[in-house]
């Protein structure tokens, strides 16, 4: 009896979380849509922190350098990480190819710095555009991305534009975690009060396209305000926030695309440094997230097959509905975000994952043990 109610309950929510995905998956920014020419040709500074990336850099700068700027000028400012590999070597080489390109070597981060947040804050420094685009290095830009985005934050009137390119996923662990991050988006956040609302608990962001006014970077405090910030976007998004400007949370699908992470190694790492820390090390709400997911989206198939066995049509039905509306729900998201709807099919799976990965992160703070990532170990 406390089952069946407490998949009645389960089947109401997922039902009410469905029709909220899909109002708030339309309200997405879609930059260039009806936006007029940026006047004037701005100087846009592409900069790009890389650590370890010569897998993707030179495709990264090809990219770039292949956009329509026709609208704008551009610079492109690499800062090398103190990388173990030939991403330095590459960047030198499209250098002498293209002299919009520059290359700043770095060491280990100063005491009380996070490494991405030290190599944005050194490009800033040197950079001399009007827009700063702080862009990851595994991103690949269409020909209209900046100019587009360029467009939308212009008309818009905001300091900072942000968006979730498109995820290339190649391994099972990646296509079940990978897309989570626009999945908690569209379900949790109302995105039409990210650009209204000047409070720091509406906001969302992705770290590999993050598009500045640079007056706007400059009254946040640039990444100094955020030195120490294992999930640094979010803290540069609450801090142009705080100093007036308004942010815009935009779909960059059709505009760029990424493979954050290759293999089930580094999806776990990758996801693990950054889960916990983003939840403010609060396992009350770890805890709260884990049963709400638990409950909406891994007991209903547990169910299903227990009434199979017990022969009880009842729990069966009921069970079913709740796993077809879970199932909708990550459909609707993947499909905003440019992917595969038919993935919603494994959303159990996906959430089994994100929990263990979850667990895994809030353990890496017990005793300060924390998790390592390209060589570096972040508490």
């Amino acid at each position: 009896m406390i089952l069946n109610a407490i998949l009645w309950a389960a089947c109401l929510l997922l039902a009410a979380q469905l029709l909220f995905a899909l109002v708030n998956g339309r309200s997405l920014s879609r930059p260039g849509r009806r936006a007029r020419k940026v006047e004037g040709r701005p100087l846009v500074s592409v900069l790009i922190p890389a650590r370890d990336e010569e897998r993707n850099i030179e495709d990264c700068l090809r990219h770039v350098l292949a956009s329509d700027d026709a609208e704008f000028r551009l610079e492109v400012i690499v800062y090398d990480d103190d990388s173990g590999d030939d991403t330095g070597g590459i960047v030198r080489r499209v250098a002498v190819e293209d002299s919009r390109v520059g290359l700043m070597r770095g060491g280990e981060p100063p005491r009380g710095w996070k490494g991405k947040c030290y190599a944005c804050h050194r490009l800033a420094e040197q950079a001399s555009g009007s827009w700063y685009l702080m862009l990851d290095a595994d991103v690949k830009l269409g020909p209209l991305a900046i100019r587009d985005t360029l467009r939308s934050i212009v008309k818009k009137k905001a300091g900072l534009l942000t968006g979730f390119p498109k995820q290339n996923t190649g391994t099972w662990l990646e296509r079940l975690v990978v897309p989570m991050m626009e999945f908690v988006v569209l379900c949790h956040l109302p995105i039409p009060v990210v650009s209204r609302s000047q409070s720091g608990a509406f906001v969302a962001a992705h770290g590999a396209y993050m598009l500045f006014k640079r007056s706007a970077y400059e009254s946040a405090g640039g990444y100094e305000a955020a030195k120490d910030e294992m999930v640094d976007d979010m803290a540069m998004a609450r801090a142009v926030k705080k100093a007036g400007y308004r942010m815009v949370l935009s779909d960059m699908s059709r505009h760029a695309h990424m493979r954050m992470y290759h293999g089930a190694r580094e999806v776990w790492n990758g996801f693990g440094k950054n889960m916990f820390t983003g939840l403010g090390g609060n396992y009350l709400l770890l805890a709260a997230l884990l049963l709400w997911y638990g409950v909406l989206y891994v007991l209903p198939p547990v169910t299903l097959l227990i009434g199979a066995f017990t022969g009880d049509l009842h729990l069966m039905l009921v069970s079913g509905g709740a796993m077809l509306l879970g199932m909708a729900v990550k459909a609707v998201c993947d499909a905003y975000s440019g992917l595969p709807a038919w993935n919603g099919v494994w959303v159990w799976a996906t959430i089994c994952c994100t929990i263990a990965i979850a667990l895994s992160s809030a353990a890496g703070g017990i005793g300060g043990k924390g998790h390592e990532w390209k060589g570096r170990r972040y508490g």
